[in-house]
């Protein structure tokens, strides 16, 4: 043994030893960030989340600028649900929900049917879900979010977004323009597929086509059957056992044309009444001009930053009353049409900015309950909807869930709120939703492109092979769709059920081959996030969507192990 080293720290020890009766205090390091695996559900199935990144695909450059997408943003997140055995390694999994979001929409914005999901894990049969972040959810900023999760400090958050607090040596450095991501003008249908096809190779090729349920939101939707109509070199739906759309549809899969023509994709649409152009052209609006994100109409891309800290507030201080907070009361007070804002609690700044009734975008709201305290009253929102808004400034208005109103409503606040925030890097909202996107996925929804076609010979949409597509189908209208007739152009299109499948050689008339469902009483997110509960439209919607899994995956499993 080297006695020269121990020497010194068994003297320092020692004197310290003398010279205090207590033991040194050791500190450790506060975290920055919540931890990219953790149990987040405890109960009959423990539900295990884990976070990780998975490498995309090279996209090409900006034709305009010449600029490509640095390596490093060539990745998407994946929000990983799972069942926790308590030793860390997964079970064999039956059926595998890969699920990707609709229009501006992240990974956890499917927290609530991810959970369902794999909640209805059994002893015999275990269920995964993963939600997707495409890559543009990996240009935010959460920096200052994450700190505040982690050390459970909401101000923390608009400290550093919106007071340009520098934080543990790290300050914000703005939200992003076009101009300084000009390669996002590439990010379209062929990059957003691309990627899917990279998380969707993590399960063994022989098992995908066994295990692999494509669950696609409102626009997610359309991504959904496009990818398995995609030509990868082979077909895309060979990956899958089923797709299941989730209040969304191409509507015009089968036919000849684009909704668009090519003068249209390229340079825009004739302008609308507003002079808002009815199409973002490619050629001139995202590669000349750099409109390469979409921009909320009045609210800009800090929406989602406030968003997210009020639903911490929400969750986590509810009862409290609204600071004076001259951002977040400004915007909040825009989207309900109010000059100056009575007293409110933050769970009633959060239900009023997201409920049905009151929300100023409709696409983004739920049904979650009802302000209490003072009186509501109508008028015209920004965008010409009738909608109700507080009309008492005497009063302090609170808010009572979805299960104290009558009827129960679909969506706990609570719930809602840790979706719009909970994990490392993970939120409901897509702060840079690339517009090239929406663009293709329109431009793409026929399914049925020829090589010659200029969707793909000029611009990639390899979207060509709806009418091969031979796996299950489940079509589920909620309050945007309204009507299952919306995916009758999907089945007219469609080939039966192919050979091997458990459905094989059925009809799309059988229901085992192609069915729909209506939830006319879901708002258009209700369905991802509404509470898990036996009678309630959303718990029977959620063991709908998992007994079709059931039915058309294989028994047994696999055990997907992930290098993270």
């Amino acid at each position: 043994m080297n006695h020269r080293v121990l020497a010194a720290p068994l003297v320092i020890a020692l004197s310290t030893f003398a010279c205090s009766s207590t033991p040194p205090a050791t500190t450790e390091p506060l975290p920055l960030a919540p931890p990219a695996s953790a149990v987040v559900e405890e109960g009959g199935v423990r539900i295990r989340r884990e976070v990780f990144l998975v490498e995309g695909v090279e996209p090409p450059p900006n034709p305009k600028t010449g600029q490509a997408t640095p390596r490093e943003q060539n990745k998407s997140r994946v929000v990983r649900y799972r069942v926790d055995t308590g030793d860390g390694a997964p079970r064999p999994a039956r059926s595998i929900f890969v699920m990707m979001p609709g229009f501006i929409g992240g990974a956890g914005s499917f927290d609530g049917l991810a959970r369902a999901i794999v909640r209805r894990s059994t002893e015999a049969d275990a269920f995964e879900a993963w939600a997707i972040d495409r890559r543009a959810n990996l240009l935010e900023d959460g920096f200052g979010l994450d700190l505040a999760e982690a050390r459970r400090d909401a101000r923390l958050a608009t400290r550093y977004y919106l007071d340009g607090e520098t934080l543990e040596g790290k300050a914000f450095g703005g939200y992003l323009t076009g101009a300084q991501v000009p390669w996002a003008s590439e990010w379209g249908l062929a990059t957003t597929v691309g990627d899917l096809r990279r998380v969707i190779a993590l399960v063994p090729e022989a098992d995908r086509a066994k295990r692999v349920v494509l669950v696609g939101h409102s626009l997610g939707a359309s991504v959904a059957e496009e990818y398995a109509a995609w030509d990868f070199g082979t077909p895309g739906y060979r990956d899958l056992a089923a797709l299941v759309l989730l209040d969304g549809v191409a509507r015009n899969e089968g036919k000849p044309a684009a909704s668009v023509d090519q003068g249209e994709y390229e340079r825009g649409g004739k302008p609308g009444p507003a002079g808002v152009g009815q199409t973002v052209g490619v050629e001139t609006d995202i590669r000349e001009r750099g409109n390469v994100f979409f921009q909320l109409p009045f609210l800009g891309t800090k929406v989602f930053s406030i968003g997210e800290y009020l639903a911490m507030r929400a969750r986590w201080n509810g009862d409290e009353l609204l600071g004076d907070e001259p951002e977040v009361k400004s915007l909040l007070g825009f989207s309900l049409g109010l000059t100056s804002l009575p007293p409110m609690t933050y769970r009633a700044a959060f239900g009023l900015a997201f409920d049905q009734e009151s929300a100023l975008l409709s696409i983004a709201s739920v049904k979650c309950g009802a302000p209490t305290g003072g009186a509501m009253g109508p008028y015209t929102n920004a965008l010409g909807a009738p909608l109700l808004h507080p009309t008492d400034a005497n009063a302090t208005y609170g808010w009572a869930g979805h299960d104290a109103t009558n009827p129960r409503e679909n969506t706990s606040l609570d719930s809602f709120a840790r979706a719009w925030f909970e994990g490392p890097g993970v939120n409901y909202g897509e702060w840079y939703f690339p517009q090239r996107l929406s663009a293709d996925v329109a431009a793409a929804g026929t399914l049925v492109i020829a090589d010659d076609d200029w969707r793909a010979s000029k611009f990639g949409l390899r979207a060509k092979h709806g009418k091969e597509i031979d796996v299950p189908i489940f079509g589920v209208a909620f309050s945007l769709v309204g009507d299952t007739k919306a995916f009758d152009a999907l089945r007219d299109t469609v080939a039966p059920i192919g050979a091997g499948r458990p459905a094989a050689g059925k009809t799309r008339v059988d229901p085992s081959a192609f069915r729909t469902a209506l939830y006319a009483s879901l708002s258009h997110l209700d369905g991802l996030v509404g509470v898990d509960d036996p009678g309630t439209p959303t718990g029977e919607l959620y063991g709908s969507v998992v007994g079709f899994g059931v039915e058309n995956t294989a028994p047994g499993g696999v055990v997907i192990s992930v290098q993270k």
